[in-house]
């Protein structure tokens, strides 16, 4: 049973499972939505370039009719006419056509933001499995899809249908106007119905956006094991930490104990504690510890300091507040100055006398 419980989705995704499904293109998003706002847009650019269109189409077709029977028929002339028309064509519709692509782009970066996903055009072998094929077949993605379809369906005929209805009486008399007046009317019922059409449609691509912004959610759901697996893929496994800290560790020591050599004094307990001092006038401000340790490191540095002819000094009280008080690399505490400034000038008495013995002795 606890097995069952902690295998549920019932937790919120983290925000590193939100990461990799974007990574792999998987977004909450609506084409739906995105359709519907890419249709609005090419309506507003009809009512925004409509004029301009109507011109440019009303001169190509005066100029065209004018000029037809003075041109030769040849294959140059041909071309020439295939190049003109392309011209004309990519004039008239590029306004629309750059509108629409750029309320594409804007309604889409809206919805997911910016995002690059090179791993969802890669190919998936496991949407080409029957059995994944025939469970979709009847997943709650499909009925809704069928719902969608036949609403579409429904809103697209009963707009046609009530926009047509109401427009009965100025139907009836369209055979007492011009053939202009004719086109221009039943434009605008097209255009009344797509409108109303599309209006209608966006209450549909919203209640689609839900939709899959839940599913979205759902499908992202993580069991508690799931959870946990990550947290130890984070933060590591606590065996593998443990030795990486281990290594640490000696790395540390091993640089401490390179520094014995450098040091001025090392102050013992005499046999527990250890603690290596250096101290450069001019360079430092009080005496700086470059080594300690305990028990089998204690006696490591002073196993350093006398291979290298390091003064080895027993002061029980001060090497265990000199232990207690600083880290390795730390300047020593202002109230131990006096005792460590003490034993320094001691030693440095100590070199002085031996370097004048050695000169007096001509070595």
């Amino acid at each position: 049973m606890a097995d069952n419980s902690a295998q549920e989705k019932t937790e919120k995704p983290t925000p590193r499972k939100r990461s990799k499904a974007r990574e792999k293109g998987q977004v909450a998003k609506s084409a739906e939505l995105a359709g519907i706002m890419v249709l609005m847009a090419g309506l507003v650019s009809f009512l925004l370039f409509g004029g301009f269109i109507y011109n440019q189409v009303r001169g190509f077709l005066s100029y065209m009719l004018a000029n037809v029977a003075q041109q030769e028929i040849s294959p140059q002339n041909i071309l020439g006419m295939f190049q003109e028309w392309c011209y004309f064509l990519f004039v008239t519709v590029a306004p629309v056509f750059l509108f629409v692509v750029l309320a594409a782009v804007v309604f889409n970066v809206i919805q997911v933001g910016f995002m690059w996903a090179p791993a969802r055009i890669k190919p998936d072998l496991n949407k080409l499995n029957p059995l994944s094929g025939f469970k979709r077949l009847f997943s709650k993605r499909i009925f809704f899809e069928l719902f969608k379809n036949i609403t579409k369906l429904v809103i697209v005929g009963s707009v046609s249908y009530i926009t047509v209805a109401g427009e009965m009486t100025n139907l009836s008399r369209l055979g007492d106007t011009d053939t202009m007046a004719t086109v221009i009317y039943l434009l605008d019922v097209c255009f009344k119905i797509f409108w109303r059409a599309v209006l209608a449609m966006l209450a549909l691509a919203l209640l689609d956006w839900a939709f899959q912004k839940y599913n979205f959610e759902k499908d992202l759901k993580m069991s508690k094991q799931e959870i946990k697996d990550e947290f130890k893929q984070i933060e590591g496994d606590p065996h593998v930490k443990a030795r990486i800290r281990s290594l640490q560790r000696d790395a540390a020591r091993k640089r401490m104990m390179s520094s014995v050599p450098q040091a001025d004094v090392v102050i013992t307990n005499p046999t527990h504690l250890a603690v290596a001092l250096t101290y450069k006038p001019g360079d430092m401000d009080a005496p700086q510890v470059v080594a300690k340790g305990a028990n089998l490191v204690a006696q490591k540095i002073k196993e350093l300091a006398y291979e290298a002819n390091i003064p080895v000094i027993e002061d029980k009280p001060l090497a265990q507040a000199l232990y207690k008080s600083t880290e390795v690399g730390q300047s020593i505490p202002f109230e131990l100055y006096e005792a460590v400034a003490g034993i320094l000038a001691h030693i440095y008495r100590q070199n002085n006398r031996q370097h004048e013995m050695l000169d007096a002795t001509g070595g």
